[in-house]
């Protein structure tokens, strides 16, 4: 069972939960990490357990009810450098080389879920607060992350893959190289963007793409997880200041 990176530093940097309701989202600590990975199992594994190498060098958030039971987690690395980035997860998947010489701490998301059948907008919401504070109060420079698609079957989506490829990639001189094994290119796309594109598109490359983020031009097939993805990043200097008035309110936290 792997425990959480979890450091006075860091409990001082994320500060107390932020609380919606009857809901909160905090630091995960190692007598959480149980219950969370079980969380994870049944959202990810169909009950198989998830755990990998990554865990114990990860903060991950707890969203639920104080003292009930984790209804959404997600963790998160921190890079300080560019050798940081590319030994993270993200990296075995896609050729990080160009973003990393940009310099910067980058923040890597992965592993969001909420408990199957529970409703995930408010739980989203406190996932996200909790994401704002700690990209806010490090001072990142970027969010990253690979956001997934429930199918293998890449060609199935190439109406979402060349509305991505029309409006959302990233810079041609940052974004990822292809290393992959299995991928499809987005130029591979043999239907257009058709009206109706962006709802094959999940909530969360939605809501990265609201930030203002950009995608890499290629899907990835991921047979472990039964999935595909595309890497998607956030640059936290390009949000336009509404948006990073928004996050810090949310995350109750003051701008910079």
């Amino acid at each position: 069972m792997s425990s959480p990176q979890h450091r006075p530093e860091h409990s001082m940097v994320f500060g107390a939960p932020i609380s919606a309701g009857a809901l909160q989202v905090r630091l995960a600590d190692a007598q959480d990490m149980p219950a969370l990975l079980d969380l994870r199992a049944r959202a990810f594994r169909r009950g198989a357990q998830d755990v990998d190498s990554y865990d114990a060098d990860s903060l991950h958030l707890w969203v639920g009810a104080p003292g009930g039971a984790p209804r959404a987690t997600l963790r998160l690395r921190r890079h300080g450098d560019a050798g940081a980035l590319l030994s993270g997860y993200v990296a075995q998947h896609y050729d990080l080389h160009a973003l990393a010489a940009k310099g910067g701490e980058s923040l890597e998301l992965g592993r969001l879920c909420t408990e199957p059948g529970a409703g995930d907008a408010d739980l989203l919401r406190l996932l996200w607060a909790g994401v704002a504070r700690l990209a806010l109060q490090t001072g990142a420079a970027r969010l990253v992350g690979c956001t997934s698609f429930h199918t293998t079957e890449a060609a199935t989506l190439d109406p979402a893959w060349a509305l991505l490829a029309s409006r959302n990639l990233g810079p041609a001189d940052t974004r990822p190289g292809r290393i992959a094994p299995e991928l499809r290119g987005f130029e591979a796309a043999t239907t257009p963007a058709e009206p109706g594109a962006a709802a094959l598109l999940p909530p969360l490359l939605r809501a990265y793409l609201a930030l203002g983020g950009w995608v890499s031009d290629h899907a990835v097939i991921d047979r472990d997880l039964g999935t595909c993805h595309v890497f998607t990043c956030v640059e936290i200097d390009r949000l336009p200041e509404g948006r990073k008035r928004a996050l810090a309110q949310m995350a109750g936290t003051a701008l910079p």
